[in-house]
């Protein structure tokens, strides 16, 4: 086994050793502990977070990643989700504007009726870590009302009241790799794989939602309730 693989193996080790969140020792002393150079102790923790294994937070250093989220799918919450798994959730607006040019997928699904279509995308967290990037549309002449303040929240807790909240739709899953404006936004590395979900959501039979999400596939792990039918 050449030098470098070992050295990754062993902080491999103590890595798997350290609980979800806790901080690594200084590169300094693992340079030192492991009696090695600092640049190898580097590229060895790199490589450990490419695999999802470790994170580095400004400010705090190399932490131990978290245990994946499990995240069940269903036309839900998104904080409610988050809540069900002691975690804190919190959301940051990106955007929210009148969208004239979606794309041909979201017009077509939502119709001309729709328009104009209000196209919100925000960053969902838990504790603190980025869970999920997500974009919706949704048909103007529904969320007149809607504000920012709305949107730091739940999206659904606010469709809800109004009659709006969807009971039926579909979704499906993919695997892709990130932008680097999204991998900048999820904090992750542009090489690490997301998972993206869409969801065309209906009320009624009428259509009042086109999502998409991402999440980091080493973070998040959706699960989907079976049933026959």
């Amino acid at each position: 086994m050449a030098k470098h693989q070992a050295i990754q193996t062993q902080l491999r080790e103590l890595v798997l050793g350290l609980q979800p969140g806790e901080r690594l020792p200084p590169e300094r002393q693992l340079a030192e502990s492991l009696g090695v150079a600092r640049m190898t102790v580097r590229q060895a923790i790199a490589a450990l977070a490419r695999d999802g294994l470790v994170r580095s937070v400004h400010g705090r250093g190399n932490l131990r990643s978290p245990d994946p989220v499990q995240l069940r799918v269903r036309l839900g919450s998104f904080a409610d989700a988050i809540r069900e798994r002691d975690l804190e959730p919190t959301t940051r607006l990106l955007e929210c504007v009148q969208d004239d040019a979606p794309p041909p997928q979201v017009a077509e699904f939502l119709g001309p009726d729709a328009e104009p279509l209000l196209r919100v995308r925000r960053l969902r967290l838990g504790n603190g870590v980025p869970l999920a990037l997500e974009r919706n549309w949704l048909p103007g002449s529904l969320v007149r009302g809607l504000t920012e303040a709305d949107l730091t929240g739940s999206l659904y807790h606010y469709l809800e009241p109004r009659g709006l909240l969807p009971d039926s739709g579909e979704e499906s899953v993919t695997t892709i790799l990130p932008t680097v404006e999204e991998a900048a936004v999820l904090d992750v590395a542009p090489t690490r794989p997301v998972l993206r979900l869409v969801r065309r959501a209906l009320k009624e039979q009428r259509p009042v939602e086109y999502a998409e999400a991402l999440f980091p596939a080493d973070r998040c792990e959706l699960w989907f309730p079976l049933g026959q039918g």
